[in-house]
């Protein structure tokens, strides 16, 4: 199915009137994602056993699934941190070079 994509004329591909097709159904990301979460889930039932954790002011015994669930999140937030720091340093440096 073609769509004509832009009303202002410049085609939005370099040329007048250009045309764009788009596609019916799901997108190629939203089934990978879709999938992942599948997978997610099937692997956190299969770890829905307990285990005893000492560390700082957590003593007890937890299920699986909420220790994976909580280290996955702590690893996230720290990759972010680690990503923003980055990019804000290289903001600074480029502020720099252009003085």
């Amino acid at each position: 199915m073609h769509q004509r994509d832009d009303m202002d004329g410049d085609g939005g591909n370099g040329g007048p009137g250009g045309w764009v097709e788009r596609r019916e159904g799901p997108s190629t990301k939203l089934i990978v994602a879709g999938v992942l979460v599948l997978l997610l889930v099937v692997f956190l039932l299969q770890n829905a056993e307990t285990t005893k954790i000492r560390f700082l002011f957590l003593d007890g015994t937890y299920p699986l699934w909420s220790l994976l669930v909580v280290g996955a999140a702590l690893g996230f937030a720290a990759g972010w941190l680690v990503s923003a720091a980055r990019g804000r340093r290289r903001l600074q440096r480029r502020a720099q070079d252009d003085r």
